[in-house]
């Protein structure tokens, strides 16, 4: 019967504790080994280097085995550089937010197509993302909520913009002669910096990432995602305590619509709240994916749902509420929606996807608990993915928060 992995470093750390053990018992008698004991402890040492290769060797085909598990297509096709297969199926968001040739860009750092025989210690690429994307189109599904605002590039880690707070139009007929009325619009200077957003790898084996071409197309997709995921709970979520972003959910001044009548009713009462101002143009709604199933599932009295029901194609690019895109995402609170105009906002991008690795990483229980080594000495890898993002709202009251809870 094949020993789990947790069995392995037991063993492994109990054979070193033996050979460590028989070493403190002569020094502290103040003498040489026996011959019985210098057997018995190069009997462990030797026991000890058995079961850590075995540990390492489980533990690559474990990184493999998942790789191919998770892609589960994906088979290099001919004639495609790198193993990469034509048509190769990556994540919806990393397609929307971009960045997904990096692995290509490592391999040419790393001495070409051939292996990894002269990889760097350590290394960096900048993963391209569109910056201005184009406005969203009728049947074109939206994936992040980096496609609906303008995406700026951001050049010192620090921004500055006006903030509108407040909006009075006392425009009047006025007699000739007499005085016109005043209108305010009170603009507040708002002083930001962009904030980091990053996470890293486990450590990957080098021979893995050579013998399994998959398995970077694994991690380049996963390491984008992570990153695309915990930036869109910032946009929304972010409290701007500490190294958050102010998120529009958090941002003061915007527009509050109550539940009233279904969800129909009220999330049409959030649509007038933004026309009253003109901010439905490039408008777009974000809630949960329970909420928008809740909406989708809405019926008449007759049982006829108002969104076609089961028989209809499924068209994620028709998605769409009172004429705007809806955004389904997980970062989003069940119970409450929001619609707001995106074009009121930017996204201040200082540096986007850059990816690092190095095998300069020491981990003092890599080989069991007090069993320390490097990344070097175990010919591993481990990357870094991380951004640095700020967050302009120029207009809180182009944003409505909804209560979808009756």
């Amino acid at each position: 019967m094949q020993k789990t992995f947790e069995q392995l470093r037991d063993e492994t750390k109990a054979a070193f504790t033996k050979a460590k053990n028989i070493a403190a018992k002569a020094e502290e008698e103040g003498r040489g080994f026996t011959p019985e004991e210098l057997a018995e402890a190069e009997g462990a040492i030797a026991e000890g280097r058995r079961l850590k290769g075995q540990m390492e060797q489980m533990q690559a085909e474990h990184t493999m085995k998942n790789a191919i598990r998770t892609l589960g297509e994906g088979i290099p096709g001919e004639g495609t550089p790198h193993g990469h297969a034509k048509g190769d199926h990556v994540h919806p968001r990393v397609k929307a937010s971009g960045g997904t040739d990096w692995s290509d860009t490592m391999l040419k750092q790393l001495g070409g197509a051939q292996g990894y025989k002269g990889i760097l210690a350590n290394g960096t690429i900048a993963v391209n993302v569109p910056l201005d994307p184009e406005p969203v189109r009728m049947d074109v599904p939206v994936l992040s909520l980096r496609q609906l605002m303008a995406n700026v590039q951001n050049t010192t880690g620090r921004f500055a913009y006006l903030r509108q707070t407040t909006r009075t139009n006392n425009a009047a007929v006025v007699a000739q002669g007499a005085k016109k009325p005043t209108s305010i619009y009170t603009l507040s200077r708002v002083d930001d910096r962009v904030r980091t957003i990053a996470h890293l790898s486990e450590p990957i084996a080098k021979q893995d990432l050579d013998d399994v071409p998959l398995l970077r197309t694994f991690i380049d997709q996963e390491m984008r995602l992570g990153l695309d995921l915990a930036l869109e709970s910032e946009l929304i979520n972010g409290d701007g305590t500490g190294e958050h972003l102010t998120g529009f959910s958090n941002v003061s001044g915007i527009q509050v619509q109550a539940f009233a009548t279904n969800l129909l009713v009220t999330t049409r009462k959030a649509v007038t709240k933004l026309e009253r101002y003109g901010y439905m143009a490039s408008a777009a709604f974000v809630m949960t994916p329970e909420d928008w199933e809740a909406i989708e599932l809405l019926a008449d009295n007759e049982a006829r749902f108002y969104y076609g029901g089961p028989q209809n194609i499924v068209n994620q690019g028709a998605r769409r509420l009172w004429g705007a895109p809806v955004v389904v995402s997980d970062a989003a609170t069940t119970g409450t929606a929001y619609l707001a105009d995106f074009r009121q906002m930017r996204l201040q991008v200082r540096q986007d996807g850059v990816l690092d690795w190095s095998e300069n990483v020491y981990d003092p229980n890599a080989l069991g608990v007090g069993t320390g080594a490097s990344d070097f000495e175990r010919n591993m890898l481990r990357f870094r993915f991380e951004g640095r993002f700020g967050l302009e709202i120029m207009r809180p009251s182009s944003i409505v928060e909804i209560d979808l809870t009756a």
